[in-house]
């Protein structure tokens, strides 16, 4: 940590400021300007006690810190790109997979429409949401059990991978013979006791970052999934709030950017709660990969205007084809991208 004095401290204060740095297991080494005096604490930041406690000093004007919040995920700790098995799907180090279904499982034959749908066009890992995390208490919180049923059945059938949303730790045991991906949504991305039993329950998890989440929160969050032994996450960018209503979310394609230089983690874009209009799926999706996104996560419907919920941004399935052609040559250029620079590793 770096601690700037305010200008003109006295030795005393110098002293003090020096005397606590050392009191917290660091190092301090003092170094004078011409009018401030800056104490460099020299220690490891992630273990020792937080040096940002001596803002409260009358004579200190700023404390900053060298190291991340964030240790594990980073590229620093593990430059190779981290690759995601999913059901025997990869995500990350060079493929690009495309996730897809319906927002949330509404009856036995709308679920095994979509994925019937979806497995013909190649799709291999599916959305299966039997609980839905809703604002208002009176929308459709999904089937819940019933869900569970339906996820059973189809997929005895179709042998596909599921990717479900979890809310809260009794889920986990509920979904973990029929989800081979838990998905943390939005609202729980910082719900620490939440991700320390996702980590421990042994399958791959995907985590989205939080409506109002800065990349180092987001990938703060990703570290609890890290350190209590997850090393299967896989990161999405889901959109941002924003005061603008022409979208539902501001698709935050630098954040992207940033994050697949900070981690090694996999980062895919979810282009469908960022837009929030079907028609801006497909150019919001196109921008992801152009960011430097490993997948994306996508919302589609056998009949989007009968929906339960997020009617207006779901593809219909019957149209999926012809987006996946349209995306064709921007996948294809982010494959081979991501394969170029995995081999330069």
């Amino acid at each position: 940590m770096i601690i700037v004095l305010k200008r003109h401290a006295s030795e005393t204060d110098i002293q003090t400021v020096s005397d606590m740095v050392s009191s917290m297991r660091y190092q301090p080494r003092i170094i004078r300007g011409v009018e401030q005096t800056v104490i460099a604490g020299i220690g490891d930041e992630l273990s020792n006690r937080s040096l940002e406690v001596l803002k409260n000093l009358p004579a200190v004007e700023s404390v900053f810190a060298v190291q991340k919040k964030f240790k594990l995920v980073s590229r620093t700790y593990h430059a190779p790109d981290t690759v995601v098995n999913v059901g025997g799907t990869l995500i990350g180090g060079g493929t690009i997979p495309v996730l897809a279904g319906p927002c949330s499982i509404e009856s036995y034959d709308q679920f095994r429409a979509s994925v019937q749908d979806l497995v013909a066009l190649g799709v291999t890992i599916v959305r299966a949401m039997p609980f839905k995390p809703r604002t208002s208490p009176y929308d459709f919180q999904g089937l819940k059990y019933d869900g569970i049923k339906i996820m059973r059945e189809v997929k005895s059938e179709f042998k596909v991978a599921f990717v479900s949303e979890v809310m809260g730790t009794q889920q986990i045991e509920m979904l973990s013979e029929v989800a081979d991906m838990y998905q943390v949504g939005a609202r729980n991305g910082q719900n620490y006791d939440l991700l320390e039993h996702l980590a421990r329950a042994g399958k791959p998890v995907l985590l989205k970052r939080g409506m109002a989440e800065t990349v180092e929160e987001w990938l703060s969050s990703a570290e609890y999934l890290l350190v209590n032994g997850c090393q299967q996450v896989v990161l999405c960018e889901r959109g941002l709030r924003s005061f603008d209503t022409v979208t539902r979310n501001i698709l935050d394609v630098g954040g992207i950017a940033a994050a697949r230089q900070l981690t090694h983690l996999p980062v895919i874009a979810d282009p469908s709660h960022a837009a929030g209009k079907r028609s801006l799926v497909l150019p919001l999706a196109k921008a992801a990969l152009a960011a430097g996104a490993d997948g994306l996560e996508v919302e589609t419907h056998p009949d989007p205007v009968g929906a339960f919920s997020d009617a207006s941004q779901q593809i219909p399935t019957v149209e999926f084809k012809a987006f996946l052609d349209a995306l064709a040559p921007w996948l294809e250029l982010a494959r081979r991208e991501r394969s170029s620079a995995a081999e330069a590793e």
